[in-house]
């Protein structure tokens, strides 16, 4: 065998007893980690790697580890570890760039540069009454950088709508109408301006609009105003029961408890016949506006003229809203009172006379407005009365007024005078409500002459 040989296969066998005498010493201790196999002498240190045990093959003249791509034997003898395998990278992303012309998710599609493209934009108010007209303001606005070719407007709206004034002369495409804007260069705005007014039935509750703007593609705006509505309440507040020939008050009380003002309300009032107003049967009163939640209070003064039940009718109308009516009822009653007249029997020419009236509310009801007309007899001179009475001295009266008279209520009132003459005196009294008479009483005094001497 040659030299060389045998020195190779010297260290061979060696090796491998050293590593047997190891393992054996290491007996059953097991490390934590595996720990690196010591650099070979005199050679560089190479990376930490598993261990590889060594295939010796007898009988022949080559001894070679066991297939390692880091191992790889050189010309003295010695083996030397390879170069290491460069650093593995992760695999690179892939990143997809969407196509410019896709309009899908969130990319933006910037128009191609050159060409013309529309934007609309309506201006309405934020809200109207009922029978309010729409005034509408439509934008075209080219924001591409080419001219747009003969623009077209197109509109529709909310039934119950009908086109009014226009600042562009229309016509109609396909059941809409429409108004040619012309040619708009880049950056231009073309404006229309509309007035569309509700037809006499209409209630809509919205108004909505929509304008199309095109050339050769299109752009739109779609918006809506809410429709304000009023709703007209009715309260009439009257007593069930009055007194012949009193005053009575009859308030009528009309309530906007909507959204929207109300124009021109006009309030008619029909009068029974057993109530008078001192103008007419049948009343027209108009209330000029109505604000959202207000009340407008409307009072009828009447007087009751007849005995029994009456009924009357109130009915209020205005423009947008239902009409309302409503009745009322009241029951005429004969007033209570009585009045008696006291005086002297007889008395002598020139003596003083004195004379009391009582008037008694007999009935369960206040009575207002009652009064008492005394009608003095000729030659009754130099008066004197209670209370502050209106005096006619042309028609020789003396009238009192009560403003209320509670019920079992009684109220006396004196007047005297001196008898001028030889004649007997003869008085009447009349008590009226409301103007209108009930009760009559009368006293006479027999006139004795002249005193004798």
């Amino acid at each position: 065998m040659p030299a060389s040989m045998l020195k190779r296969f010297v260290r061979a066998v060696v090796f491998t007893a050293a590593v047997a005498s190891a393992s054996d010493s290491l007996g059953q201790i097991v490390p934590s980690e595996p720990l690196p196999p010591p650099p070979l002498i005199g050679l560089p240190a190479a990376p930490a790697t598993p261990a590889m045990p060594l295939v010796v093959t007898l009988g022949e003249s080559v001894i070679r580890p066991a297939t390692s791509p880091l191992l790889a034997p050189v010309s003295d003898g010695g083996l030397v570890p390879l170069a290491p395998p460069p650093a593995i990278l992760p695999p690179t992303t892939s990143l997809k760039i969407p196509d410019s012309s896709s309009t899908s998710g969130s990319v933006a599609v910037t128009p191609v540069a050159g060409q013309p493209s529309l934007s609309v934009k309506q201006t309405l108010p934020e809200t109207i009454g009922p029978g309010q007209a729409v005034s509408a303001e439509i934008s075209v606005t080219n924001t591409g950088g080419k001219i747009a070719e003969n623009v077209v407007l197109q509109g529709w709206w909310t039934d119950g709508y009908e086109l009014g004034e226009t600042s562009v002369t229309g016509y109609s495409i396909n059941g809409k109408r429409a108004w040619g804007m012309g040619a708009i260069a880049a950056g231009e705005t073309r404006t229309l301006k509309v007035k569309l007014k509700p037809t006499a039935n209409a209630r809509p509750t919205e108004f909505r609009s929509g304008f199309d703007a095109t050339f050769s593609s299109s752009a739109s705006d779609t918006r809506s105003v809410k429709v304000l509505k009023p709703e007209l309440g009715l309260q009439i507040v009257a007593p069930e029961n009055v007194l012949l020939g009193q005053p009575i008050t009859v308030t009528i009380k009309v309530k906007n408890a909507g959204q929207a003002s109300v124009n021109k309300i006009s309030v008619q009032a029909v009068i029974p016949d057993a109530l008078k107003h001192p103008k007419a049967q049948d009343l027209v009163t108009d209330v000029a506006i109505l604000q959202a939640g207000a009340t407008e209070t409307v009072p009828l003064e009447l007087t009751a003229t007849k005995l029994g039940e009456s009924k009357g009718k109130i009915r209020i109308e205005a423009e947008g809203c239902e009409a309302i009516e409503q009745e009322f009822r009241v029951t005429v009653m004969e007033a209570k009172l009585a009045v008696t007249l006291h005086g002297p029997k007889t008395l002598y020419q020139n003596w003083p006379a004195t004379y009391e009236a009582v008037i008694e509310n007999q009935g369960t009801y206040p009575v207002k407005a009652a009064s008492l007309e005394v009608k003095l007899p000729t030659g009754l001179n130099d008066l004197r009365a209670s209370d502050k009475p209106g005096h006619n001295a042309g028609r020789n009266l003396i009238v009192w007024t009560f403003d209320t008279l509670q019920p079992g209520e009684k109220k006396t009132v004196i007047w005297f005078g001196f008898a001028k003459q030889a004649d007997d005196l003869f008085t009447t009294g009349t008590l009226s409500v409301g103007g209108a008479p009930i009760r009559r009483a009368e006293w006479t005094t027999k006139n004795l002459g002249t005193e004798a001497k």
